[in-house]
């Protein structure tokens, strides 16, 4: 059936204006976009939204830069994967997860976003300022470890590793029921820096999230581009967040696509509740 995650077979979806056809395939919908005028894609992602409730998201894979562009203007985000070379082309994928519909590619660039832990007085101090208790914190060779509650509404703790020499910020999210992701480890590319008792981080961007038994997937490849374009991140820092993705995402891959089998061999053995 239709918007539960059992696999099923194809079936079409169609708006005035607009026509796909989809599956239901590992816990997501894939999407293929027959044919969409501009003004009928609104129309045609409600529809879609509605047929992906209950999955982790939705999937398209296409070499049409038209259709690509569109779709990204509504709520559709690049994976940073890429599926093959169909024509001489290059097929992308396109993501759009639950909750996506309220941030749509709209061009916008932002800042780098910057957190700091403060370790001696047990906070994390989050991007728009806001002052989290932390109920734990560790210290070990390799970096820092973070468990702390959340009231984000799809979640309701969050645990972290700061991860200095591999420019990384590892996280699992605790989510709450019904909004439970096919989501292992999720791994920010970001700067870490420590002064004392005080460590920070700085977000590059680019995310990777584990899928547990299928590749890693690379996101926001289209914020660092925008963001350096904006001179909003230099050059040698941009270069520095593309050699750390890309030594994730064969790290990964080499070790069964387990973050965690990556990152033991890497020097850093984390650990989780």
């Amino acid at each position: 059936m239709v918007g539960l995650r059992d696999e099923s077979a194809s079936f079409e979806i169609n708006v005035d204006g607009a026509a796909a056809v989809a599956s239901v395939a590992g816990g997501w919908l894939d999407l293929h976009v027959a044919d969409a005028a501009e003004d009928a894609v609104p129309a045609l992602l409600d529809e879609v939204r509605g047929r992906a409730a209950g999955l982790d998201g939705v999937l398209l894979r296409t070499s049409d830069e038209a259709l690509s562009a569109l779709l990204r203007r509504n709520g559709f985000r690049p994976s940073g994967a890429i599926s093959g070379r169909p024509r001489g082309g290059v097929e992308t994928t396109l993501v759009l997860r639950p909750g996506d519909d309220a941030a749509v590619d709209d061009g916008g660039v932002h800042a780098p976003k910057r957190e700091a832990f403060e370790t001696a007085a047990r906070t994390n101090t989050d991007p728009k300022g806001f002052v989290r208790e932390v109920e734990e914190f560790r210290e070990e060779p390799f970096g820092l470890y973070m468990f702390r509650r959340s009231d984000h509404p799809r979640f309701d703790a969050l645990e972290s590793w700061l991860l200095p020499g591999l420019d990384v910020r590892a996280n699992v999210f605790h989510f709450t029921a019904g909004n439970e992701r096919d989501q292992g480890v999720y791994l920010d590319i970001a700067g870490v820096s420590r002064e004392g008792a005080v460590w920070r981080t700085e977000d590059w961007y680019l995310d990777l999230v584990e899928h547990p038994g299928r590749p890693v997937e690379l996101i926001d490849v289209d914020e660092l581009l925008a963001a350096s374009a904006a001179q909003l991140l230099d050059t040698a820092t941009a270069e520095r967040a593309i050699r750390a993705a890309t030594r994730a995402v064969a790290g990964v891959t080499a070790h069964g696509h387990n973050v965690d089998a990556w990152l033991a061999a890497a020097g850093a053995p984390v650990s989780w509740r």
